[in-house]
């Protein structure tokens, strides 16, 4: 069984071991996760299995003033939308523990994060996957599921967005990242 809370204090440890086998060494720190628990524009959820934490969902609410921090699209149709809407959701990192891979609980959380963001008043959903130099997208799967399109792929993003020297240490390339990051939206009632 898969429950769905919010992320405590003492499940640091656990969440930071997935991010670093899942998004790369650079992705997320402790205070990252710090800053989720206590700001009101962010939250975080886990997925527990067995007692377990198995995957987490940062998750930003934010205007269409701060697309160039939280997203930093090109000029493209799909900026404009974010740019259009007045409230945007976004999964901003989501990672999943390879025990608990194709067991449901990155949609069981993702969904939670959509509904929550639902319920704020959000008018549009999103999220930036990986798509590695072999065309796997992450979690393409989790975005499908929650009825989200893949738009936009942006060569380099993470290496822009990942404020590493050498370029982000990729977790399937190294450093610096040779990935794309691939734009996903859909928007709410």
């Amino acid at each position: 069984m898969i429950a769905v809370r919010r992320l405590e204090e003492g499940d640091v440890p656990s969440v930071l071991r997935i991010s670093l086998a899942e998004l790369g060494s650079d992705y997320l720190s402790e205070t990252d996760f710090a800053d989720a628990m206590a700001d009101d524009e962010q939250f975080c959820n886990v997925a527990v299995m067995d007692g377990s934490v198995v995957g987490f969902a940062i998750c930003r609410v934010f205007g269409p003033g701060s697309e160039p921090e939280v997203l930093g699209l090109p000029d493209c149709p799909e900026r404009d939308v974010v740019l259009s809407t007045d409230m945007i959701g976004i999964l901003d990192s989501v990672a999943v523990d390879d025990s608990a891979k194709g067991r449901g609980a990155g949609s069981a959380m993702c969904s939670a994060c959509v509904d929550e963001m639902t319920a704020a008043g959000c008018g549009m959903v999103c999220a930036m996957a990986w798509r590695s130099t072999t065309g796997r997208t992450n979690i393409a799967g989790i975005l499908r599921g929650l009825g989200m399109a893949e738009t936009v792929a942006i060569p380099g993003y993470w290496n822009r967005m990942v404020d590493s020297p050498g370029g982000h240490d990729c977790p399937e390339c190294g450093a610096p990242c040779r990935c794309h990051g691939v734009f996903w939206y859909r928007t709410l009632p």
